[in-house]
């Protein structure tokens, strides 16, 4: 009876503490701020209830444990629980995701039924991959991005473009914002996609002007994620590690190999027969049979100094939620990147071992019903450990050396305190260069800090006028590096000449340099640059019956300081919007901004932009077809915007002069009897007369459509007219006595057209199947409308009217086939000194009788920068298991595989400036050359050679090494399984490759840094 008693006891003191009160609350539209009126409220597992009053408020009794379903026609029902709330304001979503749908738009949302311009979106989880580089997901994700990845160490990050390249000398990448503010790709790269809310391209006039100088390449937001009210704490918990492999790359032959097709090669190019090959066969046998690898080596160099794969690990948290008054958003990501080389502990480890941490603190506060403060704060820490060296130098030292001129190492012996390895002379005092000696010959250790920190103050000014509010934004960024480096100097050792004994397998080592026992630090070497921006702006939204006008007014200033003097601008810029019925559309928006890099009176300058949209499906006569097609806008916009990002060899302030009096040329002035020497002005730059704005002329047309509610497709054809293009003037010859001061004019053009197409099927079949699939498709094509050139003689050495992107070179005619057509053929003695069978034949296209640089010509009109990029992939949830599977491609690319890895060469040419041991021999041209044994006349490579002069004529560009480089990659593959609170799930990046060329990965060059495929294994927990 006691316990019963106490128990009775705690129940009324618990029914006391959460005893009921008044709730008072206010429901309104999410998207146009409106108070909806009779929306049911009701308490959940109850039958009390009311509605709201004409104002859209309403006063209910509830407890602290009370969870309210709010309902109303039209409208997504929410459930939320009250909590210690008195008040509440409740944002009512429409269930019509089509004309629900918000979108990130220039300094704004905005519904995306009402949205005139070209924008495309996605969500955050759309990017995530494996991976802590968050471009590495963006090629084939959104219609009109062009992505390029030229390497795949790790932290690089892929080159990208809005709609192609649409100007030459000058930036060509876009402008890059996070929740409204300014950052680099590099920081973009640190991003984790859990914390992205949606990721949006704004491509034409309409969406970009508001940007002015910086909108000309388009414009990429990225917008984080923030809190939501009146919601309890949500935890998400994610865990991955990941094992990683490299992926196609190049073969090389091995030592027998190399040394047998050395000696062909010497031999090819001698008159006489060689008695004496630099490698015996007795050499070549006891290298293939394994003898003594220090006396005989056979280093397969890849192998040694790279490991098969590796391992990363990445964690994220992130918290979210809020009441009425505070919302939050929290996330804290941790990834621990490691590479692919194998080296052993020294005096320091030269592994890769890179540790980054990103933090993201969105935190919103309602001061008082009309007064909202925002602090958004990222800050991207990161400790990287690794050699003193980017992994490609590397990558391309171990692709050039060959096989047979040294071991790595030799073995070490009593009393050594260093690592004997192993090197061969070129000449006197000059060795090669070992691999391995340079992987273990120094250490970095580098630590990065990145704070971006934003204020918004939100203000309603709705007591004044309805609809009208101004928000303030202020944001510091800054950005420092510290790093220090360790080295040695390695000590070289060979095997001296004739010491080896066969029978007693016993050799005695020369050494070749003496290093250093001891390492050698540097100081620590600091860098640092700050940001500030501020922008001030002012809303008004307001509906007139079936009539609504938005209208936007904005001041920003920003200045980024990494040395004494800083780079500032400055602009205004502004928007109307006007629809009827969200049926007819109109939308103005114009950029006012100045430049610090122009002269006083020339800085600011005015770029416009106009769109119009019909929403056709909203017409009655379209009822009849609604069923069919649900939705479709037609919508067109054309405007202007600038630049004011020139050719990088331009001055940064184009009106001034830069001339040194005296420093020029000397002359000899005065009487025979008594002359005198001086110097006369040297003209570095010349100030640009009337030097102004690069102007981008943007139109676009295109259509949104929904088919049977489930099948979205959005259409796009645009072209970009860029003038005023700044560029030096080729046309004036240097006769005229401008020294070093060639005049810079904005005279150059580009035109840029294309096409864009975005397909989304989404249909629920049944409860338990749900199918989503997503195509993009990229086509754009550019050319130069005027630049200035040299008067050539033959009209194919020009560049007007010609793409940007082109491979230039010689017309191939296949392989001589005899001394008698080397004869009857047009001279090519200036491009090879002994041209024999073999060798590749060029077209003689100015018909003089002699090839010449005057016979290149343009071989394709697109180069590895693809005209075409593409993606789809498809989601399919049954039940508890989800698959995602994702393919991304680029079409209409070639590539020119002439450069840089012709055998042998041992005193520079193709790509080498300076002497060097013998370079490394790839598998295909040993299976595949042209030989007098084997005169194939179709064979993969020419006639070898062991010099340049043997080889120059066959290492031009021509048509001989172009190869089709498309290729469609399967990106990849998710397979998961959802528990009551966690999702387990595998996925693959890089997976797979399908392309006509074989040789290497056709998305890099052949002594890239490889590509990885990567094999995942997470989990996330939901709490």
């Amino acid at each position: 009876m006691h316990n019963k008693a106490n128990t009775v006891n705690r129940a009324a003191a618990k029914e006391k503490t959460v005893g009921k009160r008044t709730l008072i609350g206010t429901v309104i539209d999410a998207s146009t701020g409106d108070a909806l009126i009779g929306v049911n409220v009701k308490v959940k597992g109850t039958g009390e209830g009311t509605i709201t009053d004409l104002d859209g408020k309403f006063s209910i009794g509830v407890t602290s444990q009370t969870q309210l379903e709010i309902s109303y026609i039209g409208y997504k029902t929410q459930t939320l629980m009250v909590g210690d709330l008195g008040v509440m304001t409740v944002k009512m979503e429409s269930d019509n995701e089509m004309l629900d749908e918000v979108v990130v738009i220039g300094a704004g949302t905005q519904k995306k039924v009402s949205v005139t311009g070209s924008i495309a979106t996605v969500k955050g989880a759309t990017l995530k991959l494996p991976s802590s580089s968050l471009t590495s997901s963006l090629a084939g994700k959104l219609s009109g991005i062009v992505s390029v990845t030229n390497s795949g160490e790790p932290g690089s990050t892929s080159d990208f473009y809005i709609r192609g390249i649409n100007t030459f000398g000058g930036r060509s990448t876009p402008l890059i914002l996070l929740d409204g503010v300014e950052i680099s790709s590099n920081d973009l790269n640190r991003i984790p996609a859990e914390s992205i809310e949606s990721f949006s391209l704004l491509k034409d006039a309409s969406a970009t002007a508001i940007y002015g100088n910086r909108g000309a390449n388009g414009v990429m937001l990225v917008t984080t994620k923030s809190g939501t009210e009146n919601t309890k704490a949500t935890v998400n918990v994610s865990l991955e590690a990941s094992y990683f492999r490299p992926m196609n790359r190049v073969k090389f032959a091995d030592g027998a190999t190399y040394m047998q097709t050395y000696n062909e090669a010497a031999q090819a190019r001698s008159a006489t027969q060689i008695t004496s090959p630099k490698y015996t066969e007795e050499q070549i046998t006891n290298t293939a049979n394994g003898v003594n690898p220090y006396v005989y080596p056979d280093v397969d160099w890849y192998d040694l100094i790279f490991r098969e794969g590796n391992f990363n690990q990445r964690a994220n948290v992130n918290v979210q939620g809020g009441g009425s008054r505070v919302t939050y958003y929290m996330s804290l990501q941790a990834n621990h990147d490691t590479g692919l080389l194998d080296a052993p502990d020294y005096y320091y480890s030269p592994n890769i071992n890179n540790w980054e941490y990103n933090f993201q603190n969105n935190i919103s506060y309602k001061l008082t019903n009309t007064t909202t403060v925002d602090l958004r704060m990222m800050a991207q820490i990161g400790n990287k450990k690794g050699p003193n060296y980017s992994t490609s130098d590397l990558y391309k030292i171990v692709m050039q050396a060959n096989p047979v001129a040294f071991p790595a190492y030799f073995p070490s012996e009593d009393g050594d305190e260093h690592i004997r390895f192993g090197n061969a002379e070129i000449k006197s005092g000059v060795y090669g260069q070992n691999p391995y000696a340079y992987m273990m010959s120094s250490f970095k250790e580098g630590n990065y800090n990145t704070l971006n920190t934003s204020l918004n103050i939100t203000q309603d000014l709705s007591f004044l006028t309805k609809g009208l509010s101004v928000k303030a934004l202020v944001n510091f960024k800054n950005w420092s590096e510290s790093t220090y480096n360790r080295s040695i100097t390695p000590y070289y050792y060979k095997v001296k000449d004739g010491s080896y004994d066969f029978g007693t397998n016993q050799y005695e080592l020369q050494t070749l340099q003496t290093g250093s026992d001891y390492v050698s630090q540097s100081d620590i070497s600091k860098s640092a640059d700050q940001t500030f921006y501020f922008d001030f702006r002012a809303d008004w939204k307001r509906s007139f019956g079936d009539h609504n006008l938005t209208a936007m007014l904005m001041y920003m200033m920003r200045e980024y300081r990494s040395s004494v003097l800083p780079n500032r601008n400055q602009g205004y810029s502004g928007r109307l919007t006007y629809d009827y019925s969200s049926r007819y559309l109109f939308e103005f928006n114009f950029g006012y901004n100045g430049s610090e890099r122009l002269a006083s009176g020339e800085r600011f300058e005015f770029f416009p932009a106009a769109s119009v949209g019909w929403v056709v499906s909203s017409e009655k006569f379209w009822e009849p077809m609604s069923k069919y097609v649900d939705h479709l806008k037609l919508r067109a916009s054309y405007g202007l915007v600038g630049s004011d990002e020139f050719n990088g060899s331009a001055p940064h302030f184009l009106y001034q002069n830069n001339i040194s009096i005296g420093a020029g040329h000397s002359f000899w002035t005065g009487l025979p009897s008594n002359e005198i020497n001086r110097k006369g002005p040297a003209f570095y730059v010349l100030a640009v007369e009337n030097a102004g704005w690069e102007h981008v002329k943007k139109f676009d047309v295109g259509f949104d459509m929904s088919l049977f509610n489930q099948l979205n497709i959005t259409f796009d054809y645009f072209r970009d007219h860029r003038d005023r293009i700044l560029m030096a003037r080729s046309s004036w010859p240097n006769m005229l006595g401008y020294w070093g001061s060639l005049p810079w004019s904005n005279i150059g053009e580009v035109i840029n057209r294309g096409v864009e197409l975005s397909v989304n099927w989404n249909k629920r079949f049944g409860k338990d199947w749900i199918v989503d699939f997503r195509g993009n498709f990229t086509y754009n094509q550019n050319e130069y409308k005027y630049v200035d050139e040299p008067e050539y003689p033959y009209v194919w050495q020009t560049k007007t009217g010609k793409p940007l992107n082109t491979l230039t070179g010689y017309v191939a005619e296949g392989l001589f086939t005899s001394e008698e057509e080397i004869a009857n053929w047009p001279d090519q003695s200036q491009l090879g000194a002994n041209i024999m069978p073999g060798d590749i034949k060029y077209r003689d296209i100015n018909g003089d009788g002699a090839i010449t640089t005057e016979d290149q010509v343009m071989l394709s009109p697109y180069n590895s920068v693809p005209r075409i990029q593409y993606g789809f992939g498809l989601n399919l949830t049954y039940k508890k298991f989800d698959l995602g599977v994702f393919f991304n491609g680029s079409a209409k690319r070639k590539i020119m595989i002439n450069s840089g890895y012709a055998p042998f060469l041992s005193g520079g040419g193709d790509g080498m400036t300076t002497e060097s041991l013998e370079r490394n021999l790839m598998q295909w041209i040993a299976d595949d050359h042209w030989s007098v044994d084997n005169p194939n006349p179709n064979a993969a490579y020419p006639r070898l050679g062991i010099t340049s002069a043997d080889t120059s004529n066959n290492t031009q560009p021509s048509s001989y090494w172009m190869r089709n480089g498309n290729f469609l990659r399967f990106k990849s593959l998710e397979v998961g399984y959802r528990f009551p609170y966690c999702r387990v799930y595998f996925s693959g990046d890089n997976l797979a490759v399908f392309s006509p060329f074989k040789l290497w990965d056709p998305e890099l060059s052949w002594n890239a840094y490889p590509l990885q495929r990567t094999f995942n294994l997470g989990v996330q927990f939901t709490f």
